[in-house]
């Protein structure tokens, strides 16, 4: 018998294939179509459900905002003021651990050690609400000082290293800039507490020798770009005394022999030489500028503190959402209760 399939054949079988593809696209438009159609059934009952039992919901929203209105009123009015600060010398970790500390010692109440700690007194300390740290996130500064710490590596590591694997070791503490945030109900403490802060940082032993340490090398790396500097400039005053002294003996003065161009091109060394050293001066004193002290205040706690605005904290807002979801509850437990009892029944 013969065994081979014909062109009809062939044709036959496509067209079961193409005929069972164009089924299960249908398939698939029609239950995208229908879960679409559910979406929209869902979205018009919630409208009949809201609308149905809109003036309960408005009435239990209104009378639970009346109630937090009344509470925020009458309660304590907590200020708040913000230090934005550039911590030098690895010192930010610390610096998380007193704030912390000072956060802690609030929520103990524990008013005599923090008032000892900040160096106010007992009745200020219990003014305080709260001691908050959260770093300025800017993914600049991963970049940069990825570029920085590649620059200290041979060629063979850089190839090794990823930028992914060095964003994930970055932490909060890595970056450049952190803002402290302070919570009282007095409204003038914030510049009070301003200097002890810093200087529970500034007066650590550690970060004082640290500094210490930093600052005689950046004044003998001074001193040596100065001193390279002076000797750049010496001989190319050197140089151009010597050229200019030659240039006086030639005849014709527009000859130029080869020595006259090997001193032109040392010359030329030279004037690069000290526009390095000179941008080498310029850096270091950038970095004496910048780590002036262990801890750089960008900008200080405000004289008087601004009252904290955050809308979701204010019980008028709270209250009124409680009292609107207290009520959907007890309508949507109302007309279980009436499927309970009709299911009874039709049983």
């Amino acid at each position: 018998m013969n065994s081979q399939k014909t062109p009809q054949d062939e044709d036959i079988d496509l067209g079961s294939v193409f005929k069972i593809i164009g089924k299960g696209i249908r398939n698939i438009i029609d239950s995208i179509g229908q879960f679409f159609k559910f979406l929209f059934h869902c979205f018009i009952v919630l409208l009949l459900f809201l609308r149905n039992n809109a003036v309960k919901l408005g009435i239990s929203m209104v009378v639970g905002a009346a109630v937090g209105f009344y509470f925020d009123f009458n309660k304590e009015k907590i200020y708040t003021s913000t230090m934005l600060v550039e911590p030098n010398f690895k010192s930010t970790r610390q610096l998380y651990q007193n704030i912390n500390f000072y956060n802690e010692l609030v929520r103990q109440e524990d008013s005599v050690l923090l008032a000892k700690s900040l160096s106010i007194d007992v009745s200020q300390a219990k003014d305080l609400k709260g001691f908050y740290i959260t770093p300025i996130e800017n993914e600049n500064e991963k970049y940069e000082f990825f570029n920085e710490f590649v620059e200290n590596l041979d060629t063979t590591t850089v190839k090794n290293l990823d930028i992914r694997d060095f964003k994930k070791g970055f932490t909060m503490y890595d970056y450049r800039y952190h803002q402290i945030l302070v919570k009282s109900l007095n409204s003038t403490i914030f510049k009070k507490i301003e200097a002890p802060i810093i200087n529970s940082i500034e007066n650590n032993t550690y970060f004082k020798t640290q500094k210490k340490i930093h600052d005689q090398n950046l004044q003998q790396n001074e001193t040596v770009l100065l001193k390279s500097l002076v000797e750049v400039d010496t001989l190319r005053r050197i140089y151009n005394e010597v050229m200019i002294t030659e240039a006086k003996k030639s005849d014709a003065g527009t000859s130029i022999t080869l020595a006259q161009g090997a001193k032109k091109t040392n010359e030329i060394e030279l004037f690069t030489e000290s526009l390095k050293l000179n941008k080498e001066l310029i850096d270091n004193n950038t970095k004496k500028a910048e780590t002036s002290d262990i801890i750089n205040i960008v900008s200080s706690f405000s004289e008087v503190g601004i009252k904290e605005r955050d809308l979701f904290k204010k019980f008028t807002v709270q209250y009124g959402l409680l009292g609107g979801l207290l009520m959907l509850f007890f309508i949507l437990l109302g007309q279980l209760n009436k499927y309970l009892v009709n299911y009874k029944i039709d049983k």
